[in-house]
Formats: structure tokens, sequence, C-alpha cells
């Protein structure tokens, strides 16, 4: 189980890790060709503004799953490092179990509401007339990729010593600087 979970960490990772990287490339080169076209040629090109905010929207929620999977999730910490170890230990299984189910049901709500009601509406993009649905599945996409990281949290919690923050990410505190610095 280990095996196919440390597997199945690498390859959702690996995928968050190519679209975030194109994605993020992606807006810089469109907002630098507007930027290119505003200057030199007078006019803004629509298409550009319209797909760096489709791109915008897709990094967002791609980044919940790689800020799970990387531990670099928003934590509030003030109960929890207050407790001793094995505490800690249980209340990141049932954090990891309980963010991974409501992760899965927030995909599930998401694909209901871009497949049924957005796809239903008929919206599309002003410059490109895109559907619009098909921008928003980027929600459901990056709530399952973000419950696929909490559930690996869990299955490394449950398998190994020493409380995981992900599959690759050990809770654990940094050394304090010496005083002075």
């Amino acid at each position: 189980m280990r095996r196919v979970a440390s597997t199945l960490s690498k390859a959702v990772t690996k995928l968050e890790e190519l679209c975030l990287a194109w994605g993020i490339l992606g807006i810089a080169a469109l907002t630098i060709g507007n930027v290119i076209a505003r200057t030199f040629f007078g006019t803004s090109l629509a298409f550009a503004e319209e797909i760096s905010q489709f791109l915008i929207v897709f990094v967002t929620f791609l980044g919940i799953g790689y800020a799970a999977g990387k531990g670099r999730h928003i934590r509030m910490t003030a109960v929890y490092d207050q407790l001793a170890e094995p505490r800690r230990k249980a209340l990141t299984i049932l954090i990891s179990a309980t963010t991974s189910a409501l992760l899965f049901y927030l995909a599930y709500l998401a694909t209901r509401y871009a497949l049924g009601t957005m796809r239903t509406l008929g919206s599309v993009s002003p410059a490109l007339r895109v559907p619009l649905w098909v921008v928003y599945l980027a929600a459901p996409l990056g709530f399952a990729l973000g419950g696929v990281q909490y559930a690996l949290a869990l299955v490394k919690n449950l398998t190994t010593e020493g409380v995981w923050l992900s599959w690759e990410t050990e809770d654990r505190y940094d050394e304090l600087p010496p005083e002075g610095i």
C-alpha cells in the first residue's frame, strides 16, 4: 500500500508541478505580449487578458493540491503546538481525513455546478467564446487533487512513525537561531 501511495504521490506532484509551471509561464508570456502590443501597436490583445484570467483560475485551484502535497497549506497551530506527539498525530489524522473528505465533496459540488448549471446556461467568454463550464472545471480538478494529497497524508500518518503534514513533509520545528541574531 505504501508503494502505491508513494507512486501516486510522485505522479500527482509531477502533474501539479507541470501544470502550475506552464500556467504561470503562460500568464507571464501573455501579459508581456499584451504590454508589447499596447506599447508598439497601440492596441490590447483581447484574447491575452481572457486566457490570462483562465490561467489564473487554473493555477489557483491546482495550487490547492500542490500546497497540501508540500505541507505548505495554511495551518492554525496554537492548540496543536501545545499537544504531545501522540495527540498531535491523532489530530493530524483527524484533520487529514476530514479535509480530504471535504475536498472530495467540494470537487463533487464543483463538478455538478460546472457541468450542470454553467453548461445549461451556455455562458461563453466574450473574446474567444470559450464555454465557461470548461474553465470552471479547474475547480473540481484542484479540489480532487487536494483531496488526494490529504488522503496520502492520512495514509502516511497511519503507516509510519512521526507526524506528517503530507506524504513527503514531516511536521518538525527548525532549530531557533542563536540569541541576538
